[in-house]
């Protein structure tokens, strides 16, 4: 069975992105947040209003949010949230989920209700298909989609939540589970006139003043209290993995692995240095540093990964290369990924795997003063001491 240790970070509060939504960032969670050169449009893509613009500190507001949680389900560090989502069956037959657009006197009794069913996730799917225990998870499509705002107004004729539902019977049926067994989308339409056009400020069945809205009270007071010991809903990159990864195996077929594509593989050449700033920007611990008594190195863990891709593109010496498909995985168990022989320093005794006798820090020192030492030397047209003499820094390589 896969295990999986997700990193848990200490995280600030969700910061609401405006006065009249749920929608709320934890910005050290969000790419473009953290590193301003780096850009993630995933959010902004799977807006079906166009409400997301980028700055530079992450996606904000600007008209027309409804709250639907398709940017949620789309961010692949989870730096979004949006109460709303949590679903508990309460009924013994089939579960049946229910979009708030519909009166709830027309859902069927003991149906879940949610924002909108296109910001359902995988995970969740997977979740609800674990504990059904072979009862029916049904997604009503009600036909109320094409004129939503948060239905698919690019493309009609698909249902914002089929691509979900696809993927996870996808992922079931490599686990040996029958498609048929998933969660499935059907039709019960109702005519166009029952459609709840307006859901108020925010979108919320319970009613929410406006002074708790502009003090933020809402953010807080509308999301179900969470159970002992819980993890808070988005707070920590790769909980979403996690679930849907324990919900796989507990439908998994004869204890049949799982997908190798729902784990990367990463491969490190022989110009990494060693500098881990990929392991310090890994979002969920999947990269992380190791020392023994004679290297250190990186190790990878495919089971946490997200495939965000932050190491390869923050390496500053391009080492890095991750395949998102995992067609190239063959052992999914923690492993090493580099080895780098270390040394101590023989000027301040610090251990470190750079290559030349000195620590990086001291050869920065060193650098510095020769540098200091030239341009003074331009200055009072004194020549350098022959004994001072030093080479430029050599090419660093991977002791492997």
């Amino acid at each position: 069975m896969t295990t999986v240790n997700v990193h848990r970070p200490d995280r600030h509060p969700a910061r609401a992105l405006g006065p009249t939504t749920r929608l709320a960032i934890h910005a050290d969670a969000c790419i473009p947040a953290r590193f301003p050169e780096l850009s993630c449009r995933d959010c902004m893509d799977a807006c079906p209003t166009g409400a997301l613009v980028a700055t530079s500190k992450g996606p904000e507001l600007a008209v027309g949010c409804v709250d639907c949680g398709r940017c949620v389900v789309a961010c692949p560090t989870e730096a979004l949230s949006v109460p709303g989502f949590a679903i508990t069956p309460t009924t013994s037959g089939m579960i049946a989920i229910d979009c708030w657009r519909v009166p709830a006197k027309d859902s069927p009794s003991g149906a879940v209700r949610v924002p909108c069913l296109g910001g359902l996730s995988t995970a969740t799917l997977a979740e609800l298909t674990a504990e059904a225990d072979g009862r029916p998870v049904a997604l009503l499509d009600r036909g109320f989609c094409a004129r939503c705002p948060a239905g698919g107004r690019e493309h009609p004729d698909t249902h914002p939540a089929a691509p979900v539902i696809d993927e996870v019977r996808r992922l079931l049926e490599a686990c040996g589970v029958a498609p048929t067994d998933g969660p499935r989308l059907i039709a019960m339409p109702l005519p166009a006139a029952r459609m709840v056009e307006d859901l108020g400020e925010p979108l919320l069945e319970s009613r929410v003043s406006r002074r708790a809205l502009f003090t933020g009270q809402a953010l807080r007071t509308s999301q179900p209290a969470p159970a002992p010991h819980a993890t808070p809903p988005a707070q920590n990159a790769g909980l979403g993995r996690q679930r849907l990864l324990a919900a796989l195996q507990r439908l998994s077929a004869a204890e049949r692995p799982l997908p190798a594509r729902l784990f990367p593989s990463l491969t490190a050449n022989h110009d990494c240095a060693d500098h881990r700033v990929c392991a310090s920007a890994c979002p969920t611990g999947a990269l992380t540093g190791y020392a023994d008594d004679a290297a250190r190195g990186l190790r990878f863990d495919a089971a946490a990964c997200i495939a965000c891709d932050l190491c390869t593109r923050l390496c500053p010496e391009q080492a890095l290369k991750l395949d998102g498909s995992g067609e190239t995985t063959t052992d999914r168990a923690p492993k090493r990924l580099t080895r780098h022989t270390t040394r101590t320093c023989p000027e301040c005794g610090a251990e470190h795997s750079n290559p030349e006798p000195v620590c990086p820090a001291c050869r920065r020192d060193r650098d510095f003063a020769r540098s200091a030492f030239l341009a003074f030397s331009r200055q009072t047209n004194t020549p350098e001491p022959e004994g001072r003499k030093t080479n430029h820094r050599s090419p660093i390589t991977n002791n492997q």
